[in-house]
């Protein structure tokens, strides 16, 4: 994962929550991306590094903030 990856995970966490709180329900365009991004998410495997676990734990948690009703996609 390159260096820009947390701070893109990060930069749409925010987008997205900021749309949920001020505009109420998602809409078809936000249920979308969530179910997209939720395909995209990273898996774990036993020869992750330290720094990929990490990396890999804030992709989940930027996930769960941004698209709480699809907190099912995290592998």
């Amino acid at each position: 994962m390159t260096r820009r990856l947390p701070f893109a995970i990060a930069s749409i966490a925010i987008c997205l929550t900021a749309c949920a709180t001020t505009t109420g329900p998602a809409t078809e365009t936000e249920a979308e991306i969530c179910r997209q991004w939720g395909a995209s998410l990273p898996t774990r495997s036993r020869q992750d590094t330290k720094q990929t676990q990490d990396e890999i734990q804030a992709a989940y948690a930027a996930f769960a903030l941004a698209c709480p009703d699809w907190a099912h996609l995290v592998p």
